[in-house]
């Protein structure tokens, strides 16, 4: 059964029973905020919801601050817990990028990927990319050196265009393998109500993914200056 949780006026979620146990043992959800499952129309104290044992756990515990998920200011872990995001403005890693003929593009997203396995260890993005690097550059080289070696036979040209849909296959399964990891955590250990959509995913994949990962940082920051500042 799905949760909803409301606090100042505010609804997030839905959560599961077990989102909210590890919730309220974080400080991410507070034992006074309200609770509704889907199929009910009352609100109840979250501490009524998950019985004697949250309550214990509760009041045991000393959260510094506690912010509950939410689409635009989400649950913020603690620094140091999961790494933030690289923080690159989106249109200086297009620039960038223009400017080196793609390598900063194809380092760029490496970064991203290393990243994302370091925060969510399930991310197979960074063994894509290796694939496309493999396959772009080793391939190219190979597919050059036979088609010198037959004295750049007509019939062998057509070998160019596979590989390029072959690494352009890799590259878009590394995409959306990203796409999965990020909404994965960012609805999981650190609920932000994060949804990537999958056609900008697709056109335009490691810009759309900073732009989204600026943000996150923003909302991070924000976070934790209010966190400080309590």
């Amino acid at each position: 059964m799905l949760y909803h949780i409301s606090r100042d006026g505010q609804n997030y979620g839905p959560y599961t029973l077990e989102d909210l146990q590890r919730y309220v043992a974080s400080g991410n959800v507070l034992l006074t905020d309200m609770a509704r499952a889907e199929d009910a129309t009352e609100w109840v104290p979250v501490s009524q919801l998950l019985g004697a044992d949250a309550v214990a756990a509760g009041t045991a515990q000393q959260p510094v601050t506690a912010y509950p998920a939410a689409p635009v200011a989400g649950a913020i872990a603690p620094a140091g817990i999961y790494p933030d995001p690289p923080n690159l403005h989106w249109a200086l890693v297009l620039v960038i990028g223009i400017f080196t003929c793609g390598l900063f593009l194809i380092v760029w997203n490496f970064v991203q990927a290393v990243w994302m396995r370091r925060v969510n260890p399930r991310s197979n993005a960074l063994f894509f990319y290796i694939g496309y690097v493999v396959i772009s550059f080793g391939g190219g080289f190979s597919r050059f050196a036979l088609m010198a070696a037959s004295g750049f036979q007509s019939h062998l040209w057509g070998l160019g265009g596979s590989m390029w849909l072959i690494s352009f296959i890799v590259i878009e399964l590394g995409y959306f393998d990203l796409r999965r990891s990020m909404e994965e955590h960012f609805n999981g250990p650190e609920p932000m109500g994060l949804t990537l959509s999958p056609v900008m995913t697709f056109f335009f994949g490691p810009f759309y993914f900073q732009y989204h990962m600026s943000r996150i940082n923003e909302v991070k920051r924000i976070a934790r200056y209010r966190g400080a500042a309590i």
